[in-house]
């Protein structure tokens, strides 16, 4: 990294199954109000730099790789004061690397939910397996304070000589995985010696991004938009938040043949007889469950032309493809 020694900045790691990019966010903004210039990378659905000036989205010329953080690195300027960085490997073997390039003095471990269950398997055992690879020896994590009771997390944090910050959920900011979030983000800023009072404030007054879960009423519909929440633990969670009957719910999974596991995780849910309607679009499953119907939906408008009025839809699974078209038009 040019200019500015890495040492004399503030630098964070964030990684986790889900959520880093929500408390990368959290984080660059309370850090900027607090008078520090400070950078972030998000790589989540759509990778993007965060800078004092806002958001900008960065290009790629190819497909994702693991040395983007490397070359984000190297090219932040001189002045910057914070850096924030979401680990974007999804293999074990490249996990480390962003601590390696990076040297954080704090690591935020947002939680161990399957995902990637071709490369991670299927479990959260094996999640976190993968994800404290890429934790530095030696370093101080911050978790959720629910995984506390986490003796198989844990054993393998302390055999990294790894120091535990345990945060609580901040609940002002509603639904559970925000307040997971919240206090994730708040718990770390005061082991930096960040005022809690103002960078809280300054966090509440984050707007949701895009790609975050909402409901929005497209062409009298409503539809709840969690298709990025990608694992099936979260899914649910979200799904009970709304209070909606499965009797009046038309569930809608967005599949990727590149996440076979994934589907394979929600096969059980989709599966249920108490759905109003089950239906899969994107690419189209080996298998599936009996009450599930498969579309082949080639474009945006022939997606808006399932949403009826009166409806409660109920989107998951896969971002990527058509969903993520969509929310361009919410927007």
């Amino acid at each position: 990294m040019h200019g500015k020694k890495t040492g004399s900045r503030r630098r964070i790691l964030v990684t986790g199954s889900r959520g880093k990019s929500s408390i990368v966010r959290l984080l660059h903004a309370a850090m900027n109000a607090a008078g520090l210039e400070t950078y972030a990378r998000i790589t989540g659905v759509v990778p993007r730099e965060l800078g004092p000036g806002g958001c900008r989205t960065i290009s790629r010329s190819a497909g994702a790789h693991v040395e983007e953080m490397r070359w984000w690195l190297a090219q932040l300027p001189e002045s910057t004061g914070g850096v924030i960085l979401e680990n974007s490997a999804i293999t074990s073997e490249f996990q480390g690397l962003a601590g390696r390039w990076l040297r954080p003095e704090i690591t935020v471990l947002a939680n161990t939910l399957p995902d990637h269950q071709e490369i991670w398997g299927p479990t959260s055992e094996s999640a976190a397996g993968v994800l404290v690879a890429g934790i530095p020896k030696r370093c101080h994590v911050v978790l959720p304070g629910q995984l506390q009771s986490n003796d198989h997390l844990l054993a393998m944090l302390n055999r990294r000589a790894c120091q535990f910050v345990f945060a609580q959920p901040v609940h002002a900011a509603g639904e559970c995985f925000r307040s997971t979030n919240f206090g994730l983000a708040l718990a770390t800023l005061e082991h930096l010696g960040f005022a809690a009072g103002p960078a809280l404030q300054t966090m509440l007054g984050v707007p949701p991004d895009r790609y975050d879960f909402r409901v929005a009423n497209i062409g009298g519909a409503e539809v709840a938009m969690a298709f990025s929440a990608n694992d099936i633990s979260s899914t649910r969670t979200l799904f009970r938040s709304l209070r909606w009957s499965a009797g009046e719910t038309r569930l809608l999974y967005n599949h990727r043949a590149d996440r076979p596991g994934r589907f394979r995780s929600f096969i059980g849910w989709l599966g249920r007889s108490c759905w109003r309607e089950v239906l899969i679009i994107g690419d189209k499953p080996r298998n599936q469950p009996r009450t599930a119907r498969y579309l082949h939906i080639e474009n945006e408008q022939g997606l808006l032309r399932l949403f009826q009025p009166g409806d409660r839809i109920f989107g998951c699974g896969n971002i990527a493809g058509l969903p993520l078209s969509l929310t361009a038009v919410l927007d």
